[in-house]
């Protein structure tokens, strides 16, 4: 818990607070300690995790991707102080879309995808719970605490598997034209050789199925407890 804040989010790995400063809103994630985890281990996993959070959101927010800015960063207490988007879920809205806003936004996700894959940059969640659009229909990917730094095209495939298969449970009928203009912004971003592998990645790991949700339930342990 972070002293004097009330969490407004308590999540499996942290707690999500606002800080209001001057008139203004920040966000503060707090990586909080897990009980079953050995204390050394449970203090450098809590250390890299921030550390590397923290670095991938710089990367990306000087990159030109929209993410929340990161303000301040404490290693020691597994805190990141960062902007406070003032937006709405797009699974939240998702539905009401139509077509032109709908392209619109899958648009400007594929291509942030895109330039977020070309740095080697994973976000490990990327579902439309993880997507926040705003009034001036801006779009903000939020949530990199699963993210990391890998060159296996798979990381990037599972990527985009995620986020269709978010998108079949909420608005099936919207994925093609989300779809195909999430390619086109994200095919402006990679190089062709590139866009060609993790276009059939993304084929490959569909067909796959059930394996793949077994593959997906183990990387989502390792990512949560093992760096």
């Amino acid at each position: 818990m972070v002293e004097g804040l009330k969490p407004v989010y308590e999540g499996a790995e942290a707690y999500i607070y606002y800080a209001d400063v001057f008139g203004r809103r920040f966000i503060v994630k707090h990586r909080i300690s897990k009980p079953y985890r050995h204390p050394l281990f449970d203090k450098m996993f809590r250390y890299n995790r921030t550390r590397i959070e923290a670095k991938i959101l710089s990367e990306l927010y000087l990159s030109g991707v929209r993410v929340p800015a990161p303000i301040m960063v404490d290693l020691d207490s597994y805190i990141i102080v960062m902007e406070y988007i003032d937006g709405v879920k797009l699974l939240k809205v998702i539905e009401g879309l139509d077509d032109d806003k709908l392209c619109r936004y899958a648009e400007d996700i594929g291509r942030y995808t895109g330039r977020m894959h070309k740095l080697h940059i994973y976000h490990g969640d990327l579902t439309l719970g993880n997507i926040l659009v705003t009034d001036r229909d801006e779009v903000y990917i939020i949530d990199f605490g699963l993210a990391g730094y890998s060159m296996d095209v798979e990381e990037y495939a599972i990527d985009i598997h995620l986020l269709r298969r978010s998108l079949n449970a909420i608005a099936p009928e919207k994925i093609n034209i989300f779809m195909n203009c999430f390619w086109k912004g994200y095919s402006g971003e990679v190089p062709s050789k590139m866009l060609k592998d993790v276009r059939e990645r993304v084929r490959e790991i569909a067909l796959r199925g059930r394996y793949v949700s077994e593959r997906l339930r183990r990387k989502y342990l390792r990512d949560r407890y093992v760096e």
